[in-house]
């Protein structure tokens, strides 16, 4: 037996059309939730509905009563058509076709709290399970207020799929059918970020990464100077850092890096100074040799700083052209004025790593290696 769904007399006043097309959104936009069972779930939820409805609306006079329940009415008969439309032969199980002939109280009811309303007159339904206490004229809710109330807290709406054209006294789905509904769509579980190719230190601080191996870098207790002073203070500690050959990215791992990351960093020379112009009482000159003295140069190699995925506090330091190899001799990663020391092991063959420091009374001065 085909379920039926009450019918509106046309010579009843028929409700607006705006409440209509409320009602039957929410309607279809509960049921489109609700995919394992749809037409025995669609009777429970229309049997919700107007339980709810009558409930919340008791506060109305016989007149408006009559007419908010119409309006509900309707909306139900334009869903039921257009999912019977949609379900065919599904819908004519038989277990179903038994249930509504017995009537609504066969109907299943939610946990068991669901009234079934009985018809005692058309369009007019009598609360059974339940009297609501009447509430105060200042809560008095619009239709589709009261709608979206009574089924926000016990369903979870799924997404709206399509738009309902009403004719005032029948709900006619016309371009919803045109409109495919739409899937529901598990969004997939996020990638994990891909794992660098190389190590990843576990604790804070600079690092170089030479030949796939990381080595921690020692900051020097002078700042690098801008790069308009043209060498800096004497630098006397001896590099601890020591790479095979010039083929150099860097990791830098600090917590400030991930709010105020730069966007190239240089990397300074720093030069030895040989030896020392002195002179004498008499003014005469002398060179005396100097071990153990270095100073920062503003001479530099730019590098690009990229980020390090799944690692906001990290960055990747790497020379703009991956195969740019530092010439041997010292240098320090300068990062925000702070200096990180390492040196590239060979004979220095750069005129830039080497200075001499002359000692005037004026004061001292620095110049190129003259070989």
């Amino acid at each position: 037996m085909k379920p039926e769904i009450a019918t509106i007399d046309q010579h009843e006043t028929t409700p607006a059309p705006a409440q209509e097309v409320e009602f039957a959104l929410i309607l279809a936009r509960m049921i489109n939730t609700l995919k394992q069972d749809p037409a025995q779930l669609r009777f429970t939820v229309y049997e919700l509905a107007r339980s709810k409805l009558a409930d919340e609306i008791s506060w109305a006079d016989e007149g408006e009563r009559k007419r908010l329940l119409t309006a509900l009415e309707v909306a139900i008969k334009g869903v039921e058509q257009f999912s019977v439309r949609e379900e065919g032969e599904r819908l004519q199980a038989p277990e179903l076709s038994q249930a509504l002939a017995l009537g609504p109280g066969a109907l299943p009811q939610a946990n068991n709290q669901i009234a079934v309303l009985t018809q005692t007159d058309p369009g007019v339904y009598t609360n059974t399970a339940w009297q609501p206490s009447p509430p105060s004229s200042t809560k008095r809710r619009t239709a589709a207020w009261l709608l979206v109330w009574m089924v926000g807290g016990i369903l979870s709406a799924g997404a709206l799929t399509a738009a309902i054209y009403l004719k005032r006294g029948s709900l006619s789905p016309v371009s919803i059918a045109d409109v495919p509904p739409t899937p529901s769509v598990v969004a997939p579980a996020p990638k994990p970020p891909e794992k660098p190719a190389f190590p990843i230190p576990t604790d804070y601080g600079i690092y170089v990464l030479n030949d796939g191996k990381l080595s921690e870098l020692d900051a020097l207790p002078e700042q690098v100077p801008d790069k308009r002073v043209a060498v800096s203070t004497p630098v006397s500690k001896a590099s601890h850092t020591i790479l095979p050959d010039g083929h150099a990215k860097f990791v830098a791992f600090r917590r400030d890096l991930a709010a105020n990351a730069p966007d190239r960093v240089d990397v300074r020379v720093v030069a030895q100074v040989r030896r020392a112009l002195t002179f004498d009482a008499k003014g005469k000159a002398s060179y005396l040799p100097v071990t153990g003295e270095w100073n920062i140069r503003n001479t530099a190699y730019q590098f690009r700083v990229r980020p390090i995925a799944g690692n906001p506090e990290m960055l990747l330091i790497q020379p703009e052209n991956p195969e740019f190899t530092l010439p041997a001799g010292r240098y320090v990663l300068a990062l925000k004025n702070q200096g990180y020391d390492f040196t590239v092991e060979g004979q220095p063959t750069e005129a830039s790593q080497c200075l001499e420091r002359t000692d005037a009374a004026n004061g001292t001065f620095y110049s190129d290696c003259e070989k």
